[in-house]
C-alpha cells in the first residue's frame, strides 16, 4: 500500500512538472518549484520504500519431555520368606501372609490363637492334575517345618498325573473347625485345628497330617461309620481304582518315604486317607 502511495505522489509531482518538462525541449530552463517537487516526491518515495523493520519474536525453546518411569510392581513374596521347589517354580512355600491369616482366623486358625502360632505355619502353592486330567492351582497349609518336603511330594504326583479332585484349604469351606464339606467334596486338605475326639487334638491341628481325595479313601470308624458318608461306595479294598489308596500306590509311597505314617495301617479303625507324622517328634 506504502509503494501505491508513493509512485502517485511521483506521477503528481511529474504532472505538476509537465509543463517545465516542455520548456526544457523547447530550450528553456525549468521553474525553480518543479525541481523541487521532483526532489521532495523522490525523498518520499524513498522513505516510502525503505522497509520497517519488524521485531523479532524469540522462537519457543522445545524441551523434551519427561522419560516416563515404570511403575515399580509390587513384590507378592516380599517379607514371607519364599523358598521356590528347585525344578518348578510354582511349586513354593512361604510364611503367612496377613490375607491368609485374615482368611483362616475364624476357621481353621482360632479366633482367639492356639498352640501354634502363625510363623509355625507355611503356605504351599503347587499345581495338580484331576481326574480329566486338567491342571489346576491347588494349595495347602502345613508345619513349617514339613513345608519343603510336602512341596517335593506334591511336586513329584504332579509330574507323574496322580490325580487328586481338588487342592483347597478347609476354610473355603465355611466350617470352623470342621472338615466335613471339605470330605465330601474329595478335597485334599492340610492344616485344620480340630480335635479328633473329645480332648485330643488332631494332628491336623499341629499342621502334620494331611487328607489325600477322602471321599475315595474314607475314614472308617471302629463302629462301622464312614466318614465322608458319601465314601461307602470306596469302603471295599479289594478292587483297587484310581484315586484309592494302598501300598503300591505313588501317594503312599511318597509320603512313606519321607516318613510319614498312613492311617490305612490303624488297627482299630482304618483312615485310608490319612497321612500324617508325631507332632512329638517335631518338639511338640
Amino acid at each position: 500500500m506504502k509503494r501505491v502511495i508513493a509512485i502517485l505522489l511521483l506521477c503528481s509531482a511529474l504532472l505538476g512538472c509537465r509543463g517545465d518538462a516542455a520548456a526544457v525541449l523547447a530550450g528553456r530552463s525549468p521553474s525553480p518549484d518543479s525541481t523541487e517537487r521532483v526532489e521532495s516526491a523522490r525523498e518520499r518515495i524513498a522513505l516510502d520504500l525503505t522497509p520497517t523493520p519488524v521485531p523479532l519474536t524469540p522462537s519457543a525453546v522445545p524441551t523434551e519431555a519427561p522419560t516416563p518411569q515404570p511403575t515399580a510392581t509390587p513384590d507378592p513374596f516380599l517379607g514371607l520368606n519364599v523358598r521356590f521347589h528347585p525344578e518348578d517354580s510354582n511349586f513354593y512355600n512361604l510364611d503367612l501372609s496377613e490375607e491368609i491369616k485374615l482368611r483362616i482366623t475364624g476357621m481353621s486358625y482360632p479366633q482367639g490363637g492356639c498352640k501354634l502360632g502363625y510363623d509355625e505355619l507355611r503356605y504351599i502353592h503347587l499345581l495338580h492334575v484331576d481326574f480329566e486330567g486338567q491342571t489346576h492351582e491347588g494349595e495347602l497349609i502345613v508345619n513349617a517345618q514339613l513345608a519343603d518336603e510336602v512341596t517335593d511330594i506334591f511336586y513329584q504326583l504332579y509330574i507323574n498325573g496322580y490325580p487328586l479332585q481338588s487342592v483347597r484349604l478347609v476354610d473355603d469351606y465355611g466350617e470352623p473347625a470342621e472338615d466335613n464339606l471339605s470330605m465330601a467334596d474329595n478335597n485334599t486338605s492340610g492344616f485344620n485345628y480340630r480335635y479328633s475326639s473329645g480332648t485330643k487334638l488332631s494332628r491336623h491341628s499341629y499342621g502334620c497330617a494331611i487328607d489325600i481325595n477322602p471321599m475315595m479313601n474314607p475314614y472308617i470308624h471302629s463302629d462301622g461309620r464312614v466318614s465322608p458318608p458319601n465314601g461307602a461306595d470306596w469302603v471295599d479294598r479289594s478292587v483297587i481304582r484310581t484315586g484309592m489308596i494302598d501300598e503300591n500306590d505313588l501317594c503312599y509311597q511318597l509320603f512313606t518315604s519321607y516318613g510319614w505314617e498312613w492311617g490305612g495301617h490303624f488297627r482299630n479303625e482304618k483312615d485310608y486317607q490319612h497321612f500324617s507324622k508325631n507332632p512329638e517328634t517335631l518338639g511338640y
